[in-house]
């Protein structure tokens, strides 16, 4: 059964941003499909400016590509009862939600987030259902890039040192006005999952590796 990987659109645009988009199935062992909110498209790639969010045709494209290749999250079977509550809780907004129900609903799904106040939403959910249908499902922006380190600590650190504004808490963790070791950089990664683990339990999956 192929691994179901529920993207959010803030790993989507930052990823694509450092120019390691293309290679985030690598991360998983096995197949895996690529699932993505219907919003995505007009969200990230809006008809107005598609280059709003992206700011170059290069990594509009990148994203562009993730999309068609991915599957709308509406086509996949939902707990409704679970989204409503999710709707219900400060800090998740109706995308999140979704893509959190959906992988509720999944034996073998993972949802990739890199929204922080959508996460300590469900961390302050305290729903029992909730925490056994999505335990180890929950996989952060920072345990992406610990994987892309692992594989390519050199190359993943350029691409982010190379890209300061896309965000300012992994250019710290990457470094600055020099490049950070190979460990202080898995630590600082680290530290910032350990700080979520403290909110959300065994919703977060313990990965790299996934």
């Amino acid at each position: 059964m192929a691994l179901k990987l529920f993207v959010d659109n803030d790993v989507i645009l930052k990823l694509a941003q450092y120019g390691i988009l293309e290679h985030l199935i690598s991360l998983f062992p096995g197949p895996a499909d690529l699932i993505a909110l219907d919003s995505a498209r007009y969200k990230l790639l809006p008809k107005r400016n598609r280059l709003e969010l992206c700011k170059t045709e290069e990594v509009a494209g990148r994203v562009e590509a993730f999309l068609d290749a991915a599957v709308p999250a509406s086509t996949e079977p939902v707990d409704v009862e679970l989204l409503e509550r999710l709707n219900g809780s400060p800090g998740i907004d109706t995308g999140e939600a979704l893509l959190f129900a959906t992988a509720a609903s999944a034996d073998n799904a993972r949802v990739l987030t890199g929204d922080k106040r959508a996460l300590a939403g469900l961390g302050g959910l305290q729903d029992a259902y909730c925490s056994q249908a999505l335990a180890g499902k929950i996989i952060m922006l920072e345990a992406l890039l610990q994987g892309f380190t692992q594989i390519d600590p050199g190359h993943t650190q350029h691409a982010v040192r190379s890209n300061p504004t896309v965000d300012k808490a992994l250019t710290n963790v990457f470094g600055v006005s020099a490049p950070a070791a190979p460990d202080s950089v898995l630590a600082g990664l680290e530290s910032y999952k350990g700080h979520v683990k403290k909110t959300l339990g065994d919703l977060l999956n313990d990965g790299p590796p996934f």
